[in-house]
């Protein structure tokens, strides 16, 4: 019987690891959807937070203005070498869609846009392409630009993966103090210049991806492995954050979380919870491993035992309750049609009316933002949207999150910004599993892949009708 067999005889008796395995191998094609389905199923099973100065790190004050943002695709996994990583090829988002030669351009698209914020990065693996030696010339010409247009950059320092050097990637037992040090070394450098940072990129997907479901490097395949990853991810970004208050206390902290509500429900179901506690510890677990990085896993927590069982030390979960660095802002990423079968959207294949569906998509990131807030207390931005195969699809949702903006804030609610992602089309992730593949076979819609600009056969930006919508819904006032 081959391994594949195999998995799927283990999948079709309930075992939820064999089904994310089958689902990262299966269905690369799909892009993240899939890949994020496989994440829950994964977390099925969990039942489930030496470096650091102990003086507390003064955070930020951060924004009060409600802004409208766009962000630029910037995904990258640059490991390649064959005895480790198989065919898998290097993944870089700026380079697959002609950014590195368009930076000027899009940046000229984000301003006539009329926003002000722009979530914006370089790869950290060419921002520091040997240990210790950083080389800052390909993002200072962009991030001045940015600052010349009038623009507010969010800079994002880890959008997932490590340098090359780096061979096991986040798994390199270097990761931790590295990234720490390049995050100084970068609020230092463009202290004056980046006000705002997000230290990491949806930690939960990198958890799981290189964690559980044996994706990406160290390509970990068991729920212990994520498990202790998920740790050392938080400790990084513990160790990052306070590294970057302390060389540039104006700077504030941007989170990114992709809260996954239905690994939440999966968790908390082997779980003794107190109903009083089942919606905060909804969030802690749906949160993992930003959760830890918090400092909101503390010994009496319903979580804490389970990751001991799952072989994190208990001494790792002490220093990140001790030390916990929470963001000044909660972000969150929501995107609808991620819970839809692929090839479709909120309108389900057209059935539905293209404003009900889009009133109806913007209902759920409306519910799921004032459940994050209500876990927090703290400001919140919607640091990634987007929604529609089409680009009318696309216009409805823009105009729909123009409602729900005016409608939330008419209630005070702190929501400091809507983030659409991304402006221009990107590659779907499975670019790096399937080398013999074209690029322009993942160069599709759906999912998060839903942009403002698409590419034509040349990448050249093709602007769709949610250009102009979210522009007049940029331009209307707002609470």
């Amino acid at each position: 019987m081959t391994s594949t067999a195999r998995r799927r005889r283990r999948a079709a008796r309930g075992d939820p690891l064999a089904r994310a395995e089958i689902g990262a191998r299966g269905g690369l094609r799909a892009g993240r959807r899939e890949w994020l389905a496989g994440v829950a199923a994964a977390g099925a099973t969990l039942a489930l937070p030496g470096c650091g100065v102990d003086e507390p790190v003064a955070a930020a004050a951060p924004s009060a203005r409600f802004r409208w943002g766009v962000g630029i695709e910037n995904t990258w996994m640059v490991q390649a070498d064959p005895a480790l990583d198989g065919r898998r090829r290097a993944l870089d988002e700026l380079a697959l869609t002609g950014h590195y030669e368009r930076w000027r351009y899009d940046l000229e698209l984000v301003a006539g846009l009329g926003v002000s914020l722009v979530r914006y990065g370089h790869p950290w693996a060419s921002l520091e392409p040997a240990p210790g030696v950083y080389d800052w010339s390909s993002l200072d010409a962009p991030i001045d630009r940015l600052v010349a247009l009038g623009l507010e950059p969010v800079l994002d320092l880890l959008h997932y993966g490590a340098p090359a050097w780096m061979r096991m990637g986040i798994g390199d037992p270097r990761f931790e103090e590295a990234f720490a040090s390049f995050a100084e070394a970068a609020a230092r450098h463009f202290r004056g210049r980046v006000r705002e940072f997000t230290v990491c990129n949806e930690p939960q997907v990198s958890a799981a991806f290189s964690g559980s479901l044996g994706v990406w490097p160290p390509y970990g395949r068991s729920l212990s492995e994520w498990a202790r990853l998920g740790a050392r991810i938080a400790r990084a970004m513990v160790m990052a954050t306070r590294a970057i208050r302390s060389v540039s206390p104006a700077a504030a902290i941007v989170s990114v979380d992709p809260v996954n509500w239905l690994l939440a429900d999966a968790l908390i179901s082997a779980l003794p919870v107190d109903p009083a506690a089942l919606e905060a510890l909804r969030v802690d677990a749906g949160s993992f491993p930003a959760c830890l990085a918090y400092g909101d896993i503390g010994a009496g927590h319903a979580l804490w035992s389970r990751l001991v069982e799952l072989g994190v030390e208990p001494s790792a979960l002490e220093w990140l309750h001790a030390h916990g660095a929470p963001p000044d802002i909660v972000g969150y990423n929501h995107y609808p049609d991620l819970a839809r079968p692929l090839g479709t959207d909120f309108t389900r294949g057209g059935v539905i009316p293209l404003d009900e569906g889009a009133r109806d998509a913007v209902e759920q990131v409306e519910a799921a933002l004032r459940r994050v807030h209500g876990r927090h207390g703290r400001p919140i931005l919607l640091t990634e949207t987007s929604a529609g195969l089409t680009g009318d699809a696309r216009a409805a949702y823009a105009r729909a999150l123009g409602a729900m903006a005016e409608r939330m804030l008419g209630e005070g609610l702190p929501l400091r910004g809507i983030v659409w992602w991304p402006l221009v089309q990107a590659a779907q992730w499975a670019y790096r599993e399937l080398p013999d593949t074209p690029l322009a076979e993942f160069l599709t819609p759906g999912g998060w892949n839903n942009a403002l600009y698409d590419l034509g056969p040349g990448l050249e930006r093709v602007p769709t009708p949610a250009v102009q919508a979210l522009r007049e819904t940029v331009a209307r006032p707002q609470q």
